[in-house]
């Protein structure tokens, strides 16, 4: 698909140009810049305050633009041009990250500029070549071994020396579910039964009662406390008078096989069932104008039980609304809303092709039949937001989004959805992917992240799913970077600590070896195979092939460079392994023609 199909920008925190790794790269130093623009934009910064710094390739008014946005997103300004052309086509070559820091908050009268610290990391064997580049751009590099560097609010971003390894998140989530399982979880809740017919276990109603909670929370978004009226974000200093939104979803993480589909339909009937008894007057107003959250959730799985309640007497419309009013004011509000005729009613499900006729298995399965009007957005399909926005589900998958014809014009962008699953969202966990774009581009009250294995590769694969979520700050790459991922790769606690308050304030995880519904724990055997004659003499004969390839490319130091050349060989031996008919001969070859006879001029070098 072309590249014109897409949004002119990539939303933001999703891939702002940083292309190293967080773990290979260290601190080179500071530059100090101007914030320019200040006036034009409405972003607020308080002083000592990190903010995100977003490469703008596509800015039709300078090719260089670096534009600055505050904690919340909201955009303060332009880094100067003359600083943004050095340090541009660093980004851009993959050369260096960077992090931005506002030591000071604006003087008076001064609308037009701020200074900011840029810090600028790189890989090690980099850093020669970044501070040439640098200084000849005629910005002035502080180093650790400048005076105005340990005087600095650098010092606060100088990695540690720690030989600790990077703690899994596997473990973080073992040590949560221990916490949790003396903490416990939300009150479990049973699905209406004239819409769920199957009967859920007790970790699947304990599952339920936890996503009606985040759904309908009121809390504020982890790291952020209220003092006097002014709200701020322990991570990055930044204050506002604006209430921070509530982060209403999450990540929802049980292993495989423990029904989260099941938890899910459950979900979406709940919500639908509460707004029809609260429509139909089965729930009043005041049921939960003065309840907490808690209280207001077990009223209405009381009344899921035994269908619809009894309306109690009306209060005149006037009193109620004052009532609303006051609640409001006091910082008191209904957890569950009335659906208006402009609050969105349709939950979007976005899943990979090989699962997508599971779901309508899954829907034929536990629902009664009417339950809900369901749309397959796949194939031929309508191009019409309204007539989407009459379902209660609409079904798609990830490569139907990432290969809309005009992004812009698809229905699926210009709904406002109630919520957005995405199933096996491990899918999205490259952040500058299409797919992965795609969905971070969607409008949506609820946001719902669906995995088994949240984490494949490392931690970073978290950060993807909290930019789908909106979480900010660390929505932001060059954030999560800075107060996630590389304290984590340094061995940093802090790093540690704020992952597993992430990780605690949004996510689910329940795994197999714990006694759910009474099944043996896991167990894992290895069985060795022996192959046919046939089979044997083929994998040795591309063995043999792969491990020269491999060798010349570790030789000449481009194993990285040719890494999805290395993956397709190791597939191919698996194919071999479990069946020819799977790598059949015209699929042999290890690589493309173009590079066979450079490489086998290597391998005769290497003898």
């Amino acid at each position: 698909m072309s590249s014109d199909c897409w949004p002119s920008s990539p939303p933001d925190g999703v891939d702002d140009g940083s292309s190293p790794s967080p773990d290979e790269t260290f601190l080179v130093g500071f530059v100090i810049v101007n914030v320019v623009g200040l006036r034009h934009y409405q972003g607020k910064i308080s002083g000592r305050e990190m903010v995100g710094l977003v490469r703008e390739s596509w800015n039709p008014h300078d090719e260089n633009a670096i534009k600055v946005l505050n904690m919340r997103s909201v955009q303060v300004g332009y880094i100067e041009r003359s600083a943004a052309s050095v340090l541009s086509p660093l980004i851009d070559s993959h050369l260096i990250t960077i992090e931005g820091l506002v030591p000071k908050p604006p003087g008076r009268g001064n609308s037009f500029k701020i200074p900011c610290q840029v810090h600028i990391f790189a890989r090690i064997d980099e850093f020669e070549s970044v501070k040439l580049a640098i200084s000849m751009g005629g910005l002035q590099l502080i180093s650790e071994n400048n005076v105005s560097f340990t005087l600095s609010e650098a010092m606060a971003v100088k990695e540690k020396k720690s030989t600790s390894a990077e703690k899994s998140v596997d473990e973080i989530f073992k040590l949560l579910d221990l916490k949790l399982s003396n903490k416990g979880l939300a009150e479990a809740l049973e699905p209406p039964k004239d819409m769920i017919k199957s009967e859920l276990f007790s970790h699947q109603k304990e599952g339920l009662g936890w996503l009606v909670s985040r759904e309908n929370s009121y809390e504020l978004p982890p790291f952020w406390e209220e003092k006097n009226g002014v709200y701020m974000n322990e991570l990055t200093n930044f204050q506002t008078d604006t209430r921070p939104e509530p982060l209403r979803g999450g990540i929802f993480a049980d292993d495989m096989g423990l029904g989260k589909t099941l938890t899910l339909l459950s979900l979406i009937a709940f919500d639908k069932w509460t707004h029809q008894a609260n429509s139909s007057g089965d729930i009043d107003d005041e049921d939960g104008e003065e309840m907490g959250e808690e209280e207001s959730i077990a009223l209405l799985s009381k009344k899921s039980k035994r269908g619809r309640g009894s309306r109690k007497a009306d209060n005149s419309k006037k009193k109620r609304k004052s009532e609303n009013l006051s609640a409001n004011k006091r910082g008191k509000r209904p957890v569950f809303d009335k659906f208006s005729s402009f609050e969105p009613k349709t939950t979007l499900i976005v899943c990979p092709p090989s699962v997508f006729s599971a779901w309508i298995t899954q829907l034929e399965e536990h629902t009664t039949k009417g339950t809900f009007k369901v749309y397959m957005y796949y194939g031929e399909r309508t191009k019409d937001a309204k007539e989407l926005q009459k379902y209660d589900i609409v079904l798609t998958t990830y490569t139907t989004l990432s290969t809309e014809e005009s992004w812009d014009k698809s229905p699926i962008k210009k709904i406002e959805w109630r919520r957005v699953i995405l199933d096996e969202a491990h899918v999205i966990k490259n952040p500058s992917t299409q797919q992965s774009r795609a969905v971070s581009n969607l409008n949506a009250k609820r946001r719902w992240a669906v995995t088994g294995t949240p984490v494949q590769n490392n931690s970073f694969d978290l950060f993807a799913l909290v930019a789908f979520l909106k979480f900010e700050p660390l929505s932001m790459k060059s954030l999560w970077n800075s107060l996630i991922q590389r304290p984590l790769a340094q061995g940093d606690e802090k790093g540690t600590s704020r992952l597993q308050v992430l990780i605690a304030s949004i996510s689910l995880r329940r795994t197999k070896d714990k006694a759910l519904i009474g099944l043996p724990s896991k167990t894992i055997e290895t069985f060795f195979v022996n192959l046919r004659e046939e089979e044997r003499k083929v994998y040795d004969q591309m063995e043999e092939e792969a491990r020269k390839i491999v060798k010349v490319y570790i030789s000449d130091e481009s194993v990285v460079r040719n890494y999805s050349t290395v993956l397709s060989i190791l597939v191919r031996l698996r194919q071999i392994c479990t069946d020819l008919a799977l790598c059949p001969a015209d699929l042999r070859a290890l690589l493309p023609p173009s590079q066979i006879e450079g490489i086998h001029s290597s391998i005769l070098s290497l003898k």
